[in-house]
Order: structure tokens, then C-alpha cells, then sequence
């Protein structure tokens, strides 16, 4: 019976199976291999920390309601895996839950808001970003746009998809976080790496799919052809990097060369890698 309820507790967030055709969450010291959900982020994002103190480097964000599994605690730090692509870090423990009900909504646009009352001029009490997970109260009824949140406060509901409605361009998910400021191991429109641009686009086109841009190059699609041109949708990946096409020349991506979400042209991107000094700048595309 443990068994069943744990496994039912992961179909109530919608999840699918993660893209691993590499077995990397049995090989990778970074990922685990989930099998049960104990505990939702409380927090509207919160930083995963390579190890038990503040001043760790953070290797990953977890985002409102998402679902984690604990592993190990540490004073006031938890040890977590988030389900939705096994990463592993440390995260303080009172930026968890527990014993939530279902989710029955995501988050669609880069961010939103949970109100104090249904109206555009009320307070604002938590923002939300991309992907969060929310429970509306059921029964329910738009009310002046907003929907009620089980925890009180209004959500406006055009930012709301329910749970298994999903985008079909997830080009168009990435180029909504144009401009964005670059944060390693960010997650939000607050700041973002290249893989988090990949993972959340995918993730809101209903794929879920490993975090780093090494995991990706090994587990996404094909390689393009050298008679292949590439087109929107494709992924460029270099040393370390990743970036969407848009167009046959022109990638968005997460850089720290702007430090931002930018266009570049993929001539130019392979230009600064190979100034830094990587003899193979370029590591190819790939179609999903």
C-alpha cells in the first residue's frame, strides 16, 4: 500500500518520465533517481546549494510547490533531490512543506502573483514564477479574472494552465524570458543559466528533461547532417552552452557574455569560445 500511495503522489503533479535514454540519474553523482515526493518547495523559488551552508555555490533553483525528495538532513539544511530532474543539493528546511494536497494548476507565463483579493490594485502576497505549482479551490468560479488559491489569496487565471495542458512552442515559452538577466543555477524571469532556458521551455511543453547543458547534448534529439540546415526549435550546444534556434542563423540564449537572455547569430557565439580558448568551440546542433 506504501508502494501505491507513493507512486500515485507522483502521478498527482502530471509528471512523465524523465528523458534519460543515458541512465545518467543512476550514473551522474549530481542527479537521483526519485521514487517518492515528501516534501514541495514553500518558497516562491529557493536555491539548491552544493553544500549545507549559505555561502555554497548554488547549482540549481527549485520553484514554488515543487516537488522534492528528502535524502538527508543536516542541522537546518535538507539534503533534496527535486522529481522533476532528480538534481541534488541543499536547501534550507524552512523552505519546504509537507503535506499538501494535489496540485491542480501550473504557472504558464514568466511570472505572476498570488493577490490578497480578486482586483489588479489589491496586495500583492507572493510571486510566482513559470512552472509553479498551485491548487485552486474547488469548487470554484472566476472571479473579476482571479481564481481562489487553497491557501488563500486569488491567482489572475490567464496565467494559470491546468495540470497536463501544456504549450506547443516551446520556442515561444524561451523567447518570453528575452531579456532576462543571466544567474548561474537560476531558474526564474529573476535570472537564468542556458540549460534552465532549455529545461523550462521543454518542461511547458510537457517534457521533462535532464538540467545541464552536458545532460541535454547527451540526451536530446539527433545530431543535424552536415547537408542540414538548422531551423527554430533546434538546439546549438558548444562547450558548456546551449541556445534555441530561431531561425537558421540566430540562437536565444542565456549568456554570460551579456550576462542577460540575448540573439546572437551562432558565428559570433562560437567566436567567444574559441577567444577563450576552446579548440573545438562548436560542439553541434541537434534536432528534438
Amino acid at each position: 500500500m506504501a508502494t501505491q500511495s507513493k507512486m500515485d503522489r507522483l502521478k498527482a503533479f502530471g509528471l512523465p518520465a524523465v528523458h534519460d535514454p543515458n541512465d545518467e540519474l543512476s550514473s551522474n553523482n549530481s542527479l537521483h533517481r526519485c521514487t517518492n515526493i515528501d516534501a514541495e518547495c514553500a518558497l516562491p523559488w529557493a536555491a539548491l546549494k552544493a553544500d549545507p551552508e549559505a555561502q555554497a555555490r548554488t547549482v540549481s533553483e527549485i520553484l514554488y510547490g515543487e516537488p522534492l525528495q528528502i535524502l538527508d538532513r543536516r542541522d537546518n539544511w535538507l539534503k533534496v533531490a527535486a522529481i522533476s530532474d532528480g538534481y541534488i543539493g541543499w536547501v534550507l528546511a524552512g523552505a519546504t512543506m509537507r503535506g499538501l494536497t494535489k496540485p491542480t494548476h501550473r504557472v504558464r507565463v514568466p511570472m505572476s502573483h498570488i493577490y490578497r483579493e480578486p482586483d489588479l490594485k489589491s496586495e500583492p502576497l507572493l510571486p510566482l514564477p513559470m512552472l509553479s505549482y498551485v491548487h485552486i479551490r474547488t469548487p470554484a468560479s472566476v472571479e473579476n479574472g482571479f481564481l481562489p488559491h487553497e491557501n488563500g489569496g486569488y491567482i489572475y487565471a490567464a496565467h494559470l494552465s491546468p495540470l497536463g495542458a501544456f504549450s506547443d512552442d516551446p520556442v515561444a515559452i524561451a523567447e518570453s524570458f528575452l531579456g532576462t538577466p543571466y544567474l548561474w543555477g537560476g531558474r526564474t524571469l529573476i535570472g537564468l543559466d542556458c540549460s534552465a532556458l532549455v529545461q523550462l521551455a521543454l518542461s511547458a511543453a510537457g517534457h521533462r528533461v535532464l538540467r545541464d547543458s552536458t545532460s541535454q547534448f547527451n540526451s536530446l534529439g539527433r545530431p543535424l547532417e552536415k547537408a542540414e540546415t538548422p531551423s527554430r526549435g533546434d538546439l546549438a550546444f558548444f562547450p558548456g552552452h546551449v541556445g534555441w534556434m530561431i531561425d537558421g542563423v540566430h540562437l536565444l540564449h542565456a549568456n554570460a557574455t551579456h550576462m542577460a537572455v540575448t540573439i546572437d547569430t551562432v558565428e559570433d557565439v562560437t567566436a567567444w569560445l574559441k577567444a577563450e580558448g576552446h579548440k573545438k568551440p562548436f560542439s553541434g546542433f541537434r534536432r528534438l
